[in-house]
């Protein structure tokens, strides 16, 4: 009988146990990825390709990202993003049908707004983000005065790829940015926004 009685102890410690692990692993889930990069340092980055009536320009953006919401794998984040950009190939004319050569062509960014991160550990990687800002812009010309302006930007961009470890996904990004309020006589006002593709890294 005593024998009895001890093996039921076990068991039923043996029990509790097992129960307690189970629920301390479904907390961890419920608390879900916790980021081991501060909210005010960087927490992802873009290099990228810009691509728009003929001017190809190269350009790097850096993200902070701020969680609004997280679980086990999906996380809804605010953006702030800031990026600059120099092109590495113009068109003979800036504009069509008339003789504008253009010598250089740059373009810088800050832009807020949301996006949304599948973040898996060891497996596959995506996201997307809209978000909104002004664009400064300008180029020089051989027979005009140089054309420096600011304009409106609303950019999305969508992101696949692998998740290398907990915290650090890398792959590639396709992105469109659409500008407003151009000046109509800005000679560079065609070169602004653009099919944006390149290669992302993301360690929120």
């Amino acid at each position: 009988m005593l024998h009895l009685a001890r093996a039921l102890l076990v068991i039923s410690l043996a029990v509790v146990s097992t129960s307690a692990a189970a629920q301390s692993r479904g907390a961890d889930d419920l608390r879900g990825h916790v980021s081991r990069t501060p909210a005010w340092l960087p927490r992802g980055v873009f290099l990228g390709t810009q691509l728009n009536n003929g001017a190809v320009v190269p350009n790097v953006r850096v993200q902070w990202e701020l969680t609004l919401f997280q679980d086990r794998k999906d996380a809804w984040i605010a953006i702030l993003e800031g990026g600059v950009g120099w092109a590495a190939s113009l068109p003979d004319t800036a504009l069509e049908n008339f003789y504008l050569p253009v010598s250089s062509y740059y373009e810088h960014t800050v832009q807020v707004g949301f996006g949304y991160r599948n973040h898996l550990p060891g497996k596959a990687h995506w996201g997307f983000q809209v978000t909104g800002g002004p664009t400064f812009y300008g180029a020089h010309f051989t027979t005009q005065p140089p054309d420096r302006r600011t304009a409106g930007t609303v950019q999305g961009r969508f992101q696949i790829g692998y998740q290398l470890e907990r915290d650090v996904g890398l792959g590639v990004a396709l992105g469109y940015s659409e500008p407003f309020g151009l000046k109509n006589r800005s000679f560079a006002r065609d070169f602004v926004g653009g099919v944006n593709i390149g290669f992302f890294a993301d360690w929120r």
